[in-house]
């Protein structure tokens, strides 16, 4: 089955070169990683789909977040989750050295597999 995917281009457009470069980077990541997610726009954010809601990109005015809808489940060691809420946490993102440790890359593929198990 073919993945659904949007027009990046014309989403980023609305943001400033910096932040839509970091977010760009961030999508590119979570395709490598997870190549057969759904990207879909909801809430003007970008969300990744896989049996339900997995992540969402949200961009801000000075950084990028890596929102996991099931982040209080997620090993987090190096206490790098954000967020207060009963099940969402996010990953503060200002660079793209972040973007690539494989700390995030192993976030990515365990919030993956935690919606593909139950």
């Amino acid at each position: 089955m073919k993945q659904k995917r949007i027009n990046l281009d014309q989403y980023l457009s609305k943001y400033d070169k910096e932040m839509s470069s970091l977010a760009r980077d961030l999508r590119f990541m979570i395709l490598e990683q997870v190549p057969d997610i759904d990207e879909v726009i909801k809430w003007k954010n970008l969300f990744y789909e896989k049996n339900g809601f997995v992540f969402a990109i949200v961009i801000h005015k000075d950084h990028v977040n890596l929102q996991f809808a099931r982040g209080t489940e997620l090993d987090d060691p190096e206490r790098i989750l954000e967020g207060t809420g009963k099940k969402i946490r996010h990953v503060k993102i200002n660079n793209t050295k972040e973007i690539n440790s494989d700390k995030l890359k192993n976030m990515v593929i365990e919030a993956v597999n935690l919606n593909l198990t139950n």
